[in-house]
């Protein structure tokens, strides 16, 4: 599951995210995990929290009510984006040639979070912690367009 996560609050925000699942807001950049959670920096105001599908329901509803009065909005995105694990020899380079960003292990190292235009996509990339691994968040409905892109960039 995925939920955005959106605030003027942060320790209300903070504050809600610690009770309900013992999470840290991440700095700029980067990804806090705990066990089978993963909180994704993608503004000042701005997180996606991933989750077990089983418990994104459960999650929306108890942050929502945590967060209260402040202003706070959390949305489950589950169904608009696609994740996609991109693995194996060479995915950063051939990320990278779909991107601006350097995603060499030395400027994208574990836990680095960024946002940017993937072949022409808008989206968020993630290092969950190896160097020839990227996550790879994008809108559904992008989906073919990058799937052809990488198939076509992809050495043989």
């Amino acid at each position: 599951g995925l939920l955005l996560l959106q605030t003027t609050s942060m320790p209300a925000l903070q504050e809600a995210l610690g009770q309900a699942l013992g999470l840290t807001l991440p700095p700029a950049q980067h990804a806090f995990v705990l066990g089978d959670c993963a909180l994704l920096w993608l503004t000042p105001a701005e997180w996606v929290l991933e989750l077990p599908a089983e418990k994104t329901e459960f999650v929306r509803l108890d942050l929502s009510q945590r967060v209260g009065s402040s202003f706070a909005v959390v949305t489950d995105l589950t169904d608009g984006l696609a994740s996609f694990d991109l693995s194996g020899p060479g995915v950063p380079e051939v990320l990278m040639t779909g991107c601006s960003l350097d995603l060499t292990p030395r400027a994208f190292p574990c836990g680095r979070v960024a946002r940017t235009a993937l072949a022409d996509v808008p989206a968020v990339l993630w290092n969950p912690g190896n160097p020839d691994r990227v996550r790879c968040l994008i809108d559904r409905g992008f989906t073919k367009h990058l799937l052809i892109w990488l198939e076509g960039t992809m050495p043989r």
